[in-house]
């Protein structure tokens, strides 16, 4: 059941659902040609905000050609792609309001999130952005349009059936050979120690023995790969890589061209001082973090002088050190296309490693996040999802020789016993683990330069004993404390494992509970979609927020750079070609 289902979100009261159960209107039009993108929307809408829900049509499997979709979702009406970015672009560029203060807030679900689960995972946002309505949309200068993304991914197993007919020659040739080996092997033998003398029995078995181990060995190594196939986590980072971050770029830049022709349809042409940009916002979840890094480093400007930090040698360019020496500051405009300029990045349990808080050589996590002005970063150091499972499959690809490293950026933990503000002070990465070692005794191995600088632009969240509800209980895990009279204690073995278990079962969401619980929610869409300092204006003043978020046994560290950062306005919009 969707969340946002028979939910009244216009001023006045409509109504949304009206026959949304019915099949997607626009897919049999298209059947002979689909189309590359699905959208959908509420009928009814808030007076300064718009919801989208986006989805892409590449398929799961490349013989599909494209995915067929389903019935539109309960309270959402289809609305033609095209149409849908006219929208958009024209809600966001206001021809009589050109001051109007902009915002695009997009997000992105993560691994094993096929079409129901995308649906149930975005109406929950949905409802969320509903009921804190008042605080997110309630300024008249404020624009918003939220839109959900969904790219293709799958439900773990839902691949079994196809594993033997998409299995390569040559394994399928090593299984069957196995499986024939250890029959023929079988028979012959029996058959033979039936006629043979009793002294030539030991040396038959023996024989027999070999051939079976060997071929069963070798079925395994086979089942062991359909396995990993069946968890469709590469399958994911496939598709998360070839189709949703292109499928990502693509809606931003449609939006981007739009609203350009609208302007200069208008008479707006060449930089325009009087509109600002409109600033684009992201929320991911899980592997959704790493669609929009990707995302983000296509749609930035890598010839730009202030992103070229550093000589080739690697040895950071003068110009560079000062600004960060004077400004203590290593942000690079923001500016995306010719209407968008960066603003916020708001991280869930990314499955991102968890080196790349540290400033080390090619850190895709650094480039995309210097353009943002504002970042957090959700996680919970029970996380089995990530700590367990992801460090599981990616010990075939991640670059290691050391299991202590390779741990994911959803289980950085802050080392506290008080709940509420902790502050960063100067030795920030003694303060945050990942895995089994603070960042500090990581980043002696693996970078050469001023480890804090990525890590320092983060807002950090720590849920991991997050409790909410009525009355209250773990979100994201049993919310144990055992922080509470030592700091660097850690969950014990057996209670991670406890935890994967209640996670298989259902009984509590490692992974996911961020969006179940209402404070947690109110922080992530707050500070997406607001940001930092509105942020703060809606809880009530910075002392309010931590308060609530000590209350429901939250550690908060907040980024240094915080006040530096969100007090400045996007940039002049630049309607020209040369985008600097």
């Amino acid at each position: 059941m969707l969340a946002f289902q028979g939910e009244d979100l216009s001023a006045g009261g409509h109504s949304m659902a009206a026959g949304q159960d019915a099949a997607d209107p626009g897919l049999a039009a298209r059947a002979g040609s689909p189309a590359d993108f699905r959208v959908y929307s509420t009928v009814d809408q808030i007076a300064n905000a718009r919801f989208y829900f986006v989805e892409s049509t590449a398929p799961d499997s490349v013989e599909q050609g494209f995915d067929p979709g389903g019935n539109a979702p309960e309270g959402l009406t289809y609305v033609d792609a095209d149409q849908a970015v006219e929208e958009i672009a024209e809600f966001l560029t206001p021809a009589l309001d050109p001051q109007a203060d902009a915002n695009l807030v997009v997000m992105v679900h993560g691994f094993n999130t096929p079409r129901d689960r995308a649906l149930e995972f975005y109406a929950k946002a949905l409802d969320a952005l509903v009921s804190d309505q008042n605080s997110l949309f309630g300024d008249p200068a404020r624009r918003t349009v939220c839109v959900g993304y969904r790219w293709p991914s799958e439900r773990i197993g839902s691949v079994l059936g196809s594993s033997l007919s998409a299995l390569p020659f040559l394994p399928l040739v090593i299984l069957a050979a196995s499986a024939l080996a250890i029959l023929v092997a079988s028979w012959i033998i029996v058959a033979l120690l039936r006629l043979l003398a009793v002294w030539q029995a030991d040396l038959l078995w023996r024989l027999e023995l070999a051939i079976m181990m060997v071929g069963f060995l070798l079925i395994f190594t086979i089942a062991i790969l359909a396995l990993l196939r069946a968890i469709v986590y590469f399958r994911d980072v496939y598709r998360a890589t070839n189709y949703g971050v292109p499928d990502l770029v693509e809606v931003i830049r449609q939006i981007d061209r739009e609203a350009v022709r609208r302007l200069e349809q208008a008479g707006e042409k060449g930089v325009t001082a009087h509109r600002r940009r409109i600033a684009l916002s992201f929320i991911g979840h899980s592997m959704g973090a790493l669609v929009v890094t990707n995302a983000i480093r296509i749609l930035s400007d890598v010839f730009g002088k202030d992103v070229i930090r550093t000589f080739l040698s690697g040895r950071l360019r003068p110009e560079m050190a000062v600004r960060e020496r004077e400004e203590e500051d290593d942000e690079v405009p923001g500016r995306i296309g010719h209407v968008f300029s960066l603003m916020r990045f708001v991280l869930i349990s990314p499955d991102i490693p968890a080196e790349a808080l540290l400033a080390v050589r090619a850190n895709f996590l650094a480039s995309s996040l210097r353009r943002f002005r504002e970042a957090y970063l959700f996680s919970n150091e029970g996380d089995e999802v990530l700590r367990a499972i992801s460090t599981s499959v990616n010990y075939f690809t991640f670059p290691t020789m050391k299991r202590i490293y390779g741990y994911r950026l959803g289980n950085t933990e802050i080392l506290a016993s008080a709940f509420g503000a902790t502050p960063p002070g100067p030795n920030l990465l003694d303060i945050l683990r990942a895995g089994t070692r603070t960042l500090a005794q990581l980043s002696g191995a693996v970078t050469r330069q001023e480890p804090t600088i990525v890590a320092r632009a983060f807002t950090f969240f720590d849920c991991t004993d997050y409790i909410d509800g009525t009355p209250p209980k773990g979100m994201l895990t049993e919310a144990l404390d055992v922080k509470r009279n030592d700091p660097d204690a850690s969950i014990p073995l057996w209670e991670q494992l406890k935890l994967l278990v209640l996670y298989v079962m259902g009984r509590v969401d490692v992974h996911g509970g961020y969006f179940d619980g209402a404070v947690a929610q109110r922080l992530i869409y707050r500070l997406a979609c607001l940001g930092f300092n509105q942020s703060l204006v809606a809880f009530g003043g910075q002392d309010a927020m931590v308060s609530a978020c000590a209350d429901h046994q939250i550690r908060v560290m907040l980024s240094d750079r915080l006040p530096m950062r969100s007090h400045e306005l996007p940039e002049s919009m630049d309607l020209s070609d040369n985008i600097a």
